[in-house]
């Protein structure tokens, strides 16, 4: 068995797998740079978060991806209860160079070097599979199990490096790297080969939150001046049309920040579990 060699460069870490020029190399999760709780397995290919949030599932690539590299993943577990799907995105800032805030959006991109969007709830159920790359212009494009390509405009230089950013967020909560590809004129590269793992009923399925986690904050811990739905108060940007943080449900929700950003569901499930607005950080 070739021996993996591993050099570092201003391009991020290379390694060199022994498999030839046809080889894009390894391609798993970078164990050093992951969501609090995220745990790995099946070599790093696998990403599992605990089912008791819906955030702190961040996990990048464990090299960049090159650009027209086709990364294929399967959503193997869902948790119903959570509002919201996987994100996925790209970033030129090397993992493991920061620490890790909660969520992909808006934490990261709204620093510089992050771009992420999310996948439909209804592309998102276990056993599908889907495929993301960055165009030549930049662009990262996301194809789901319908065949639809999803295109998302980023200010990404791509000679830059490229690492693969997914948040295994909501109501996603397990997926598998099955691999990536990129087609040249005359041949297609593929990254290492790896053990084919079956989608089964034992590694697909959905989880059900626990009953001790309570999906709502119970009325006597939720302030009154927490957050309302008076439609008549005017402040500046008080209205986004989708919540912020499942992206499938209208904003309704007014925070004492002044910011309408939250449906009802998820603004309890906010204060709750971070306790700030999404966008400004006023505490709720």
């Amino acid at each position: 068995m070739a021996r993996l060699k591993t050099k570092s460069s201003t391009k991020g870490t290379r390694r060199a797998c022994g498999c030839g020029n046809g080889c894009l190399g390894p391609l798993m999760f970078n164990a050093e740079a992951k969501g609090q709780l995220v745990r790995l397995s099946e070599g790093g290919r696998r990403a599992t978060r605990e089912i008791s949030s819906f955030q702190h599932g961040l996990v990048f690539s464990s090299r960049p991806v090159k650009i027209q590299e086709k990364v294929c993943l399967r959503i193997e577990r869902s948790v119903s209860g959570w509002h919201g799907a996987l994100r996925i995105g790209i970033t030129t800032v090397e993992p493991g160079s920061r620490s890790l805030p909660p969520l992909a959006i808006p934490d990261l991109t709204y620093s510089q070097g992050y771009w992420a969007t999310l996948v439909p709830e209804d592309q998102c159920e276990p056993r599908t599979e889907l495929k993301f790359w960055v165009c030549r212009r930049g662009c990262l494009r996301i194809r789901t199990s319908d065949g639809q390509t999803h295109i998302m405009e980023t200010q990404v230089n791509t000679r830059d490096a490229i690492w693969a950013m997914i948040d295994v967020y909501g109501q996603t909560n397990a997926i598998l790297l099955i691999g990536s590809e990129k087609k040249g004129f005359f041949s297609t590269r593929r990254s290492c080969p790896v053990l084919t793992i079956d989608a089964t009923e034992e590694n697909c399925g959905y989880d059900i939150l626990p009953t001790e986690k309570p999906q709502k904050i119970p009325e006597k811990q939720t302030p009154a001046s927490l957050f309302c739905q008076n439609k008549e108060h005017n402040t500046s940007n008080e209205h986004l049309e989708e919540c912020v943080v499942c992206f499938s449900t209208r904003a309704d929700v007014l925070l004492v920040c002044g910011h309408r950003c939250l449906c009802p569901q998820c603004a309890s499930r906010v204060a709750q579990e971070i306790g700030s607005c999404p966008l400004c950080r006023h505490r709720i």
